[in-house]
């Protein structure tokens, strides 16, 4: 059976975007994680993270990767996955994938930032842009077997 392949990375790096333009060509499953988590509470991602919290959403977060039980699939994850290493651990152990990390640059992902207040992303509140950004590539980088520079 062939691996699993799993996207991490930045919000806006495009790990929906290519994990939907490469299941059918690699004719694997599609599972994003954060549609998981809007599924089940039917809500947007920044409204569950609003009255939740940032600490029990990532609780929620691991709760939905540790549901995905599957051969043969992408599968895209939120960007915070990588703060939970039992998240991180069931997508390398338990669905036996690769884990690639799409990387941007700081300058191209303050680019394709449209809409980051409403878009549910997990960040301290006096948290800087550059100090996520840097604190979460170190963290995908950590964790990613493979990296596949994703600048436009």
């Amino acid at each position: 059976m062939f691996k699993n392949i799993c996207f991490i990375g930045l919000p806006y790096s495009g790990k929906s975007y290519l994990g939907n333009k490469l299941f059918r060509i690699m004719n694997k499953g599609f599972i994003d994680t954060d549609n998981i988590i809007k599924s089940v509470y039917n809500k947007d991602l920044k409204d569950i993270i609003n009255k939740y919290g940032n600490e029990h959403f990532l609780d929620i977060e691991e709760s939905a990767v540790k549901s995905v039980i599957a051969d043969n699939i992408i599968l895209s994850t939120g960007g915070s996955v990588v703060y939970r290493q039992n998240s991180i651990n069931h997508i390398k152990n338990n669905l036996n994938s690769d884990i690639i990390y799409l990387y941007i640059t700081y300058p191209e992902f303050k680019k394709r930032i449209t809409n980051f207040n409403n878009r549910g992303i997990i960040i301290g509140p006096d948290q800087s842009l550059k100090h996520f950004y840097d604190e979460r590539c170190s963290l995908y980088e950590k964790y990613s077997d493979y990296r596949i520079d994703f600048n436009s």
